[in-house]
């Protein structure tokens, strides 16, 4: 048995506060979590709830040790500040193909982690811990053509050397499948996304499209950029939970959809939009407007075909009061040759099937009238339809390209 603990800090405008302590227990058929606010945090003003779920705040004066739930190895909100998909893969490349535990994962995990939360062994500071022995400082920064051959060069190796390692102070503390890292434009923190080994389309180029789309269709969409550096492709997405204010780096708290449900990875699929909006009654501050961004946002991924709206690819940030629905990241359409469409969460009455009625028929729990719903509806499907081969055009995707990806987008209305 492996008992690890770890403080939990919160950075508040001062700084990371000490907010408790975590305890990682991995046994051999069992892997679980406790945690405790410490007493000076849950006297703050300011405090934070460090998962709204799982871990609510409570008075100061009462004691109380929070435990994972069968099945869980950690609490959600402490997860998200844990890397996966990309991040997960420098570290095994780090680690010489060791398989990093969920401890490894959120001890390891850099400055650059989604959100407010880090970590560290005393409540001094948070301090990084990698099981790969000493890696790069902390802020050490690199530039776009050095982050893309690094990113590059690390899916062909099978372990990373010294010049890669470096990447991982850029690169491991984020999630998401698609190689990227932390980088800036000026003084406000981006993330770049680099092109993939074995990529059968220029997926940035798309992603890039997709989401002017989805700005031209009402939705929150962050600033975007894209770069062009020693013939790679890097699509950029501004940082939407770091505010610079002059010497300050804001770090806004994050939770993802699966922490605001206290749902397991394995269990996704059985959760709905209807259950995203629950969360947003129970926790949100601006609830209505929430709400209809919501339904605007599982409407785009019916119209361009993006199947990959996991709960983690919903997201949140703690607005002071409450929390309220990120802006909107990690939309990429997947041509399919059936007619028939699904998504990841359900849409309506009709469960998971992504079709516009399906989507009307449940138009209430978005606080809409059916009416009004047809309506955005309407004037989404006409904007995908009129407008994606253009932004596709304009984003540099082949006349090829743009004949397979035609497919996404038939269940928008015809061109008027």
């Amino acid at each position: 048995m492996t008992t690890i603990r770890t403080y939990v800090f919160v950075h508040l405008e001062e700084g990371p506060v000490p907010a408790g302590l975590l305890t990682m227990t991995d046994e051999p058929r069992n892997q679980f979590a406790t945690f405790a606010y410490g007493r000076r945090y849950l006297e703050r003003t300011d405090r934070i709830p460090v998962d709204p779920v799982a871990l609510p705040l409570h008075e100061a004066g009462t004691s109380r040790t929070f435990r994972t739930e069968e099945g869980f190895a950690v609490f959600g909100g402490i997860r998200d500040a844990a890397p996966d998909g990309w991040g997960q893969y420098l570290m095994y490349k780090a680690m010489g193909d060791r398989l990093p535990s969920e401890i490894d994962l959120i001890l390891a995990s850099g400055e650059h982690r989604v959100g407010a939360l880090a970590f560290g062994p005393t409540s001094a500071q948070p301090e990084r811990i990698t099981p790969w022995g000493g890696g790069p400082a902390p802020g050490e920064e690199f530039t776009l053509a050095e982050l893309a051959e690094a990113a590059e060069r690390a899916q062909h190796v099978d372990e990373l050397d010294e010049n890669l390692r470096a990447l991982l102070a850029a690169g491991s503390s984020l999630g998401g499948a698609r190689p990227k890292a932390a980088t800036k434009i000026g003084d406000q923190p981006w993330i770049a996304k680099f092109q993939k080994r074995g990529d059968s389309f220029p997926e940035c180029r798309v992603e890039l499209a997709t989401m002017r789309l989805a700005s031209e269709c009402g939705l929150d969409v962050p600033p975007l950029d894209f770069r062009c550096v020693l013939d790679r492709d890097i699509y950029l997405i501004e940082r939407f939970d770091r505010i610079p204010h002059g010497n300050w780096l804001e770090r806004r708290p994050f939770a993802s959809g699966l922490t605001m449900l206290g749902a397991h990875e394995s269990e996704v699929s059985s959760f709905s939009y209807a259950d995203l909006a629950g969360a947003i009654r129970q926790f949100g501050t601006e609830v209505r407007q929430d709400l209809h961004e919501l339904f605007r946002r599982m409407l785009l991924n019916i119209l361009v075909t993006n199947d990959d709206d996991h709960l983690r690819n919903h997201g949140f940030l703690f607005d002071g009061e409450g929390w309220r629905l990120s802006p909107l990241y990690d939309v990429v359409p997947k041509p399919q040759l059936g007619l028939e469409r699904r998504l990841v969460l359900g849409v309506g009455p009709e469960g998971r099937n992504a079709t516009i009625e399906n989507a009307l028929a449940g138009a209430a729990v978005f606080d809409l009238s059916h009416d009004d719903a047809k309506a955005i509806a309407e004037n989404m499907s006409r904007t995908v339809a009129t407008r994606w081969e253009q932004l596709f055009t304009e984003a540099g995707i082949s006349a090829a390209d743009r004949k397979r990806f035609a497919t996404c987008f038939r269940l928008a209305a015809p061109a008027s």
